[in-house]
């Protein structure tokens, strides 16, 4: 997720977007895990942003690993917004500023297509491999994983649970694919199709149009309807596949998500530029301040706090203002002055931002190992919990940095060679 290069910078680019204070900011490689790459597509690079993708997946770690003491806490599921948003923004800039320049939509392609497939289809395949000593549970959903599809696969397999043999077996057959006690979880793949999909069609969309006002509208429309439209299938469609995560994972339905990080980017080469910034510190204190104050109101109201990503209100506005939060953080973080600028750019952040696709990719599918792992221990409750994710943590950080480090690395040294 989110494996886009770096904001471009271009002549086209107005003079606004790149900070006046602390230039060499801007410029530094210093936390780079692999000297030598061959440069971004972009001539700047916003190191801060690395340390929100490194935010992002650690949210997603948590929400994984059942970090959460209760479940009024348990948002880290809301890290994925944050990698749409990011993914729009940065995507959304980089197609913008190459819009008219020759072989757009070659090196657009070429370059996801080493960042991304490498990874993806390698996992798929050494899967593959294992079939003869672990058995493969083979189920039709898994033709949609090489296809970047499987964001839709429990729901054409939902007939399963309409003849009567229940949604969680259709859901676990088409998402794990060794046999007990070799499960592998691959349900978090999702995000990674949905992400495709962008890539597929936003292109065609920018490069089509070009102009930045009319795609700033297509942008601020897509923000206004999707929400509309989530909130009126919750109440029309059949409420099982509510239940299964359509408004969460299927792609038009969480395409304001990254069309809101592409409204900030277009937004940033205009003439909005100067007062977005200026607005960014306190919309972003209001915004807390209102959360914090609707929790209150509605704790005192139902006796419980916000929580679900699949309530009435969380899957229709609920998402955009999570959006719009995340929109925030990555305004400000684009700042040299702003503290957000400072905790993000933190080495150990940018880090692990770096290795973030890897640490996404990998740190689900060996979970149920880990389970077995520190069940043997004979502990339970939450020092069961909390062992597993640590063991988890570790050994995610290692295969996440040995496959960039090793394997990753090695087609994006492909990329100058490959584009034109």
């Amino acid at each position: 997720m989110l494996y886009a290069d770096k904001v471009p910078s271009t002549p086209n680019v107005p003079q606004q977007l790149t900070p006046p204070s602390r230039p060499d900011a801007l410029r530094s490689h210093s936390a780079d895990l692999v000297p030598g790459l061959p440069p971004a597509e972009n001539k700047k690079f916003y190191p801060a942003l690395d340390g929100l993708r490194a935010l992002a997946v650690l949210m997603v770690f948590y929400a994984h690993y059942n970090l959460s003491p209760k479940p009024s806490l348990d948002w880290g599921w809301a890290g994925v917004n944050m990698f749409f948003v990011l993914s729009g923004f940065l995507i959304t800039g980089i197609l913008y500023d190459t819009r008219n320049t020759a072989h757009r939509f070659r090196n657009f392609y070429v370059r996801r297509t080493l960042r991304i497939f490498p990874l993806y289809y390698g996992v798929l395949l050494v899967c593959l491999l294992l079939y003869p000593a672990f058995r493969w549970v083979w189920h039709p959903a898994w033709l949609m994983w090489p296809l970047y599809l499987n964001n839709y696969s429990r729901f054409i397999w939902e007939t399963d649970y309409l003849k009567g043999t229940g949604l969680l077996d259709c859901l676990r057959s088409s998402r794990h694919i060794f046999r007990y006690p070799f499960f592998f979880y691959f349900g978090h793949f999702w995000s990674l199709a949905a992400e495709e999909q962008f890539y597929l069609v936003w292109p065609l969309v920018v490069f089509s149009v070009k102009n930045r006002v009319w795609l700033r509208n297509i942008c601020l429309a897509v923000c206004i309807v999707v929400p509309i439209a989530r909130l009126a299938c919750f109440f029309l469609i059949p409420h099982v596949y509510i239940e299964s995560g359509l408004l969460l994972i299927a792609t038009p339905f969480r395409a304001d998500g990254f069309l809101l990080g592409g409204l900030l980017a277009l937004m940033l080469r205009g003439p909005e530029a100067a007062w977005l910034r200026k607005l960014a510190l306190p919309a972003l204190f209001a915004l807390t301040t209102t959360l914090f104050i609707s929790e209150i109101l509605y704790r005192i109201h139902v006796h419980h706090f916000i929580t679900g990503a699949y309530t009435p209100t969380m899957s229709s506005i609920g998402y955009s203002v999570i959006n719009v939060f995340c929109a925030l953080l990555i305004l400000l973080a684009l700042q040299p002055t702003s503290l957000c600028y400072r905790i993000f750019a933190l080495r150990p952040l940018r880090q692990l931002g770096q290795i973030s696709y890897g640490f996404y990719v990998f740190h689900d599918i060996p979970h149920p190992a880990y389970i077995l792992l520190i069940a043997h221990m004979g502990l339970s409750g939450r020092l069961f919990t909390f062992l597993i994710a640590v063991v988890g943590f570790a050994c995610t950080l290692v295969l996440s940095y040995v496959s960039y480090r090793f394997y990753e690395a090695k087609f994006l040294r492909l990329k100058d060679r490959f584009t034109l």
